[in-house]
């Protein structure tokens, strides 16, 4: 993993060139078409062969490839190695000297996740990198050839077929966004992550082909504790109306004295914990950055306070630069830090995660006018920062579990970021427990974009629809678009409730009679599920109306029924927390049982 990171000094200029693309189901000229029966009659006379020298997770990918293949035809077609003898047609995975005789392909470098399937012969050659590409090329080949979907953790959708037959087959694919990170509770399951080709993580896991790891975030503290040395060095933290605090305040970045101090204890981090990729230099969850005169001159003169934020990591990523030559210092353009630097340009080895946390999430970035400033400040750190990351989000944090339609703005925006030199996205939403809205849908579909921003968005939602609550699909695709239109171009969604408040009687967003359609709707797809598994799918989805429901009257869901059936489904699923802060579990009980 220590040189995961190593593409993105190549340059953005690459990015242009590592982009989706595809091909499928090619005939070649002058050539009759090829058919060829992987399993038929019960039967397969193919084996799945790997090279010694494959990678862990091309190893990994071979077994899921056996496993699925079991799952969908019943039979177990054996894994060997490629040098035992083998009179019979063969599934080839990875690059190997057979594969470059068969295919003519160069070999890929080790973290090119990219990929190719393709026929030659009777045989099939899967392969790319061999840190990522192959496992995904395997992966998309069970997708794309065979309709096997991961839905969830738990759902996986595999048809049967008493036969697998294929025609002859070239397509390759190279992922939109570098680093993906896909930050719902239910992505963070490792198979499903590898799965469905996510490689970022905000913390380090075990995940087959590993992950672009990152280390922590609002470090100042962490790395320079005021319990540690306020008392003896007040200069350390913010100048603030003339006096020295830390309650709620930042570090002095001018202080000599901060620069050795955070380096040496960040130096010990990375020595302790040398998993991580990138290790985080960033301000606190809050203002009150330092006003002291040297600090104030810097902010003065590149026009923005990242501009001391980022003088200040250049030189921490300068001092470990030569002990940790493959690992780099991430910071945030974030709130009061969000506007770039005037002249000022972060290091080769800092890493600047912009966040997107005052814009309206119910229309694209381009289209709001509430976000031009946004747009403009994405723009200015494009220009500037070698390696940019996007912290996007796509969920209201004081009731994850509030209808929130801004789906339909994902790709929009994903598309944006791309556009402007974003080499890693992350896509922060309800992470600490099931139950946020339209949760398993969302991971889903922002596993898709992140892999291929250009991919149809009606289709992605449409499939999973279909896939994932059987008949019960066409009733909540109903229910989906009867929420998306009610968006206009006067609604706007915000992640902070003194800018959107979803609650009161009053909001246009929600209605009485949006309540009782949506639960009529809820009814009706729950009387056509066809099993168990998926009744109760959708009543997990139904949460959101049941909730909203509940804060608009609280009275009537009391008496109703509606209180208590909300409390039954949310513990059934193991829903834990209903927001980030403010509605608690035992907040939301106590405001409703004590409603008069």
């Amino acid at each position: 993993m220590k040189k995961i990171f190593s593409l993105i000094i190549i340059g953005i200029f690459l990015l242009a060139g590592y982009s989706y693309s595809q091909s499928a189901m090619v005939q070649y000229a002058n050539t009759k078409p090829v058919t060829f029966k992987i399993v038929s009659g019960g039967k397969s006379d193919y084996r799945i062969a790997i090279d010694a020298g494959a990678s862990e997770s091309e190893n990994w990918a071979a077994k899921e490839l056996q496993h699925w293949l079991k799952e969908i035809a019943g039979v177990e077609i054996p894994v060997q190695d490629i040098t035992q003898q083998h009179n019979g047609p063969q599934i080839i995975i990875g690059y190997n000297e057979i594969v470059k005789q068969k295919s003519g392909a160069t070999a890929p470098a080790l973290l090119d996740e990219s990929f190719r399937y393709v026929s030659s012969g009777s045989d099939l050659l899967i392969f790319g990198g061999k840190q990522r590409g192959t496992m995904y090329g395997v992966m998309a080949f069970l997708e794309n050839e065979l309709g096997c979907r991961w839905y969830t953790p738990s759902v996986s959708v595999i048809p049967k077929k008493e036969e697998i037959i294929l025609g002859t087959l070239d397509h390759s694919e190279a992922p939109g966004i570098r680093v993906r990170n896909d930050f719902y509770f239910e992505a963070f399951d490792s198979l499903w992550s590898a799965r469905n080709r996510m490689n970022g993580k905000m913390n380090t896991k075990q995940q087959p082909g590993g992950i672009e790891s990152y280390w922590a975030v609002h470090t100042f503290f962490p790395l320079v504790p005021p319990e540690e040395y306020y008392k003896k060095h007040p200069e350390y933290y913010s100048l603030i109306n003339g006096k020295r605090v830390h309650d709620h305040a930042q570090l002095c970045l001018t202080n000599p004295n901060v620069l050795k101090v955070l380096t040496n204890n960040l130096r010990k981090v990375m020595t302790e914990n040398p998993e991580y990729l990138i290790y985080d230099v960033s301000q606190n969850d809050w203002a009150n950055p330092c006003q002291c005169d040297k600090c104030q001159a810097i902010v003065k003169r590149e026009g923005s306070e990242s501009g001391v934020v980022i003088w200040f990591v250049n030189q921490v990523a300068e001092a470990l630069e030569k002990e940790f030559p493959d690992k780099y210092i991430g910071t945030l353009a974030y709130k009061y830090t969000r506007k770039p630097c005037k002249s000022m340009k972060p290091r080769k080895n800092v890493v600047v995660r912009l966040c997107s946390i005052e814009c309206c999430f119910a229309h694209e970035i381009t289209s709001c006018p509430r976000n031009q400033e946004f747009l403009e400040d994405l723009k200015g750190w494009a220009a500037i920062a070698p390696n940019m990351y996007i912290w996007d989000y796509v969920v209201y944090f004081q009731h994850y579990i509030m209808p929130y339609p801004n789906i339909m703005v994902l790709q929009p925006n994903i598309k944006i970021f791309r556009e402007n030199n974003a080499i890693g996205i992350m896509e922060q939403a309800a992470y600490e427990s099931r139950g946020g809205e339209f949760a398993e849908l969302r991971s889903y579909v922002i596993s898709r974009l992140l892999w291929n921003p250009d991919a149809d968005v009606k289709d992605l939602i449409s499939d999973f629809m279909y896939g994932f609550y059987g008949r019960s699909g066409k009733y909540i695709q109903q229910y989906f678009d009867l929420l998306y239109s009610r968006v206009t171009p006067e609604t706007h969604l915000h992640i902070e409730s003194h800018k959107y408040n979803q609650l009161t009687a009053q909001d246009p967003l929600f209605s009485d009679e949006f309540v009782i359609k949506s639960l009529d709707i809820f009814d009706k797809a729950a009387k056509v599920a066809e099993n168990e598994d998926i009744r109760r799918r959708v009543e997990m989805t139904s949460l959101p109306i049941l909730y909203l429901k509940c804060k608009r009257t609280p009275v009537i869901a009391r008496n109703d029924g509606t209180y208590e059936k909300f409390t039954s489904i949310a513990k059934r699923e193991g829903v834990t927390k209903y927001a980030e802060y403010g509605s608690t579990v035992a907040s939301f009980n106590t405001e409703v049982e004590n409603a008069r």
